[in-house]
């Protein structure tokens, strides 16, 4: 199986904070860079180049629609090898997906590692890749009708490559930004947030957390349902955490500070959707 854009171009401009540096008073137009994160099929590059010198070719950042320089921007960028990025399937534990199943019904979500976060000679990428499945697998046996439903792995030569996912394609974030306060009142946005409670406190029964619940990872189906996403920080209740456990870190890096959980917890959770429940009040005010 090939991915649904065998070749993808991802731009993304990131800043350097120096230690100890207030982020209210750093210039963010300082120590830019450029981000890339390049798929050619199942083979990843990342890498950064100055901004100065190469935005000019890349002005926008996201997925890039023209992949003209495809060819030369590889040759810029670092190969990931396989094994760093693609854990091995073990197959007693996990389900696999076969492009069959899709039949005539919308084409799934692929989720790829992300290729901006390797680090040279680490594993880790496929370390949380293989963990994301397993959180995935549990939920698959344990269902929720507010939680991402998941399909399987996509699997090439024996190592998982993606994760297959029910495609969504409307976040609450999206619907705010789109309905009028007629259209998504008051009392929807805060029977959606009670139904995304309802699905945290699912996962907590079955001993995880989210840990990275935030307007974004919340998306609706077909038929309206709030639908809790992306299970990459989730993790068993006291774990530590590799990612997430800031809890309004969706606001930004000035915003966005505030409590932060180094343990997957529950409280963590909780503490998200109340923050949430609060900017969704905030929008119609």
């Amino acid at each position: 199986m090939t991915p649904q854009n065998p070749r993808s171009i991802t731009v993304l401009t990131g800043q350097t904070l120096p230690a100890g540096q207030d982020p209210r008073q750093f210039d963010w137009r300082s120590n830019r860079y450029l981000c890339f994160e390049v798929y050619d099929g199942f083979d990843a590059w990342s890498g950064r180049l100055q901004w100065q010198e190469h935005r000019k070719d890349w002005p926008e950042d996201g997925v890039q629609a023209d992949l003209s320089k495809f060819d030369e921007l590889i040759k810029l960028l670092r190969p990931i090898p396989r094994e760093k990025i693609y854990p091995e399937f073990p197959t007693e534990e996990l389900t696999r997906y076969e492009p069959q199943q899709q039949g005539n019904g919308p084409a799934p979500y692929l989720k790829a590692p992300k290729p901006g976060h390797y680090q040279d000679g680490s594993d880790d990428l496929a370390s949380r890749l293989l963990n994301e499945a397993m959180i995935y697998e549990k939920v698959l046996n344990n269902p929720h009708p507010n939680l991402a439903s998941y399909l399987g792995c996509v699997v090439e030569e024996g190592r998982i490559v993606r994760l297959a996912l029910k495609r969504y394609n409307e976040s609450i974030d999206d619907r705010c930004q789109r309905a009028s306060p007629d259209e998504f009142t008051l009392g929807q946005r805060m029977a959606c947030m009670d139904q995304i409670e309802a699905a945290a406190e699912h996962l907590h029964s079955l001993g995880l957390a989210h840990n990275d619940i935030s307007p974004s990872n919340i998306m609706f189906d077909d038929d309206g349902r709030p639908v809790l996403i992306d299970f990459d920080a989730c993790a068993p209740l006291g774990d530590p955490l590799a990612k997430g456990g800031l809890v309004t870190g969706w606001k930004g890096p000035i915003a966005g500070e505030g409590l932060e959980f180094k343990q997957s917890s529950a409280i963590c959770d909780k503490l998200a959707i109340q923050e949430i429940r609060k900017y969704l009040a905030e929008g119609l005010e």
